[in-house]
């Protein structure tokens, strides 16, 4: 039986580790400085500050950007994708941010 445990709890962290890898996938992954302000984005979670949002869908463009979709028809778009840089802009607002990777 501990052989079972084992392997159960191996294939366990596989998932998991498999399921966190997935989400760092994305060259936008990790915390950023858009304009002064702090922004988080991951595949699952959008956040400014203390706000955070969930992503419902991230869509990649022809043109190397990202969009992640929210609720309610609003999503964001992160594009000119470098290391360092991307650039921010949301459905509700016409202002493009440029940001920094932390």
């Amino acid at each position: 039986m501990p052989l079972a445990r084992l392997v159960a709890a191996s294939l366990l962290f596989f998932a998991v580790a498999t399921t966190a890898r997935a989400q760092e996938d994305y060259p936008f992954t990790g915390e950023w400085e858009c304009d002064g302000a702090p922004f988080v984005f991951t595949s699952t979670v959008y956040s400014i500050g203390d706000d955070s949002y969930d992503a419902q869908e991230v869509q990649e463009g022809s043109d190397g950007s990202y969009s992640l979709f929210l609720s309610d028809d609003v999503y964001v778009t992160l594009s000119e994708i470098t290391s360092d840089t991307l650039d921010f802009s949301s459905s509700e607002s016409s202002r493009t941010l440029s940001c920094r990777r932390y």
